[in-house]
């Protein structure tokens, strides 16, 4: 079967300010359709990256490619930006006087009052803004900013949507209207994605792949289980959730484990580990289960309440689910 043409491709893209080197060597494919997410922590990169793949700076060295075409440097160009490809800054850069409705209706002032029309109700409809439609953007909450702009920016169908930290500074409830609204984008405009963020709970549930990028550099890229299950590093691991780090033979090798693979027994047979409940911490959706033995730590997670701190518990996990990471 035939491998369809990367919508957008970077090359060995090079960024520096000043004696720091930002980005070293980043190579990135972005297929039709498909959502990628970078991890990264703060200062990896991220948005850097994002303005360099959106036309709006220039790399020191490298090259991006649109539909196999290579784009020009942003310096030659009288407007930077892309027409195919749009960056939705943390910033929004929404008309503050203006309402919701209009800042939409200002990306398709080119065309017929019928289609703009219809245009506007559409996306208010995809993007859950009806009922403030009316309400100017200075008034607007963080989560229904950042959906207005993310209304304005696909209101002329990009190729390709940009999007700088969309969950950052936004409380639950905001969050899950915006994880709506971006689950019916995926499924009704069929756009290429890459969006940048520093929680791995984010790029885990809305990426097809994921680029974990630290200090400048991609050292991990794979599906959202492929990381999570197979983390190249520690460093990916304690990235993308929680770890237990477990000693080897005196103390030679370490492994590590997810805190879901750990289960109690009443089995001594089957224990692999014994030691007492330290802290019990609600989760909302689950218990936190914090042991210890010496100096040796394990958490798990449980369902109910059903340990109590200084309780002895013989724990127990499958061979296949310990990891080594050298």
């Amino acid at each position: 079967m035939k491998q369809s043409r990367p919508t957008l491709r970077a090359q060995k893209i090079t960024k520096t300010f000043g004696t720091d080197t930002v980005l070293a060597g980043i190579d990135l494919e972005l297929a039709p359709g498909e959502w990628l997410g970078i991890l990264g922590e703060s200062g990896s990169g991220k948005s850097t990256l994002l303005r360099i793949l959106g036309r709006f700076l220039d790399a020191e060295q490298g090259d991006v490619f649109f539909k196999g075409q290579l784009l020009k440097p942003v310096a030659s160009e009288l407007m930077p930006g892309h027409e195919a490809i749009r960056l939705i800054h943390q910033e929004f850069e929404l008309f503050p006087n203006q309402t919701v409705e209009e800042n939409i209706a200002y990306s398709l002032r080119f065309y017929e009052l019928d289609y703009r029309l219809e245009k506007v109700a559409e996306l208010l409809e995809t993007t859950a803004l009806k009922s403030v439609k009316d309400r100017k953007a200075k008034l607007l909450s963080g989560g229904e900013k950042q959906r207005t702009a993310i209304a304005k920016a696909i209101a002329e169908r990009p190729d390709v949507l940009l999007l700088d930290e969309p969950f950052a500074h936004l409380d639950n409830h905001n969050r899950r209207v915006l994880a709506d609204a971006i689950e019916r984008l995926r499924r009704q405009q069929k756009m290429s994605c890459i969006f940048v963020t520093h929680e791995a709970a984010d790029a885990l549930a809305w990426s097809d792949r994921i680029a974990v990028l630290r200090d400048g550099e991609i050292i991990q890229i794979g599906t959202p289980q492929e990381v999570y299950n197979n983390p190249a590093n520690s460093y990916v691991a304690e990235l993308t959730g929680d770890i237990n780090w477990i000693a080897g033979e005196k103390g030679k090798k370490q492994f590590y484990i997810r805190p879901e693979k750990i289960k109690p027994t009443r089995n001594p047979e089957k224990s692999r580990w014994i030691g007492k409940v330290e802290a019990v911490r609600f989760h909302g959706n689950h218990w936190e289960i914090r042991c210890i033995k010496g100096k040796e730590q394990l958490s798990f997670y449980r369902n109910k309440p059903d340990l109590e701190i200084g309780q002895e518990v013989h724990l127990t996990y499958a061979s296949k689910d310990l990891k080594s990471i050298l």
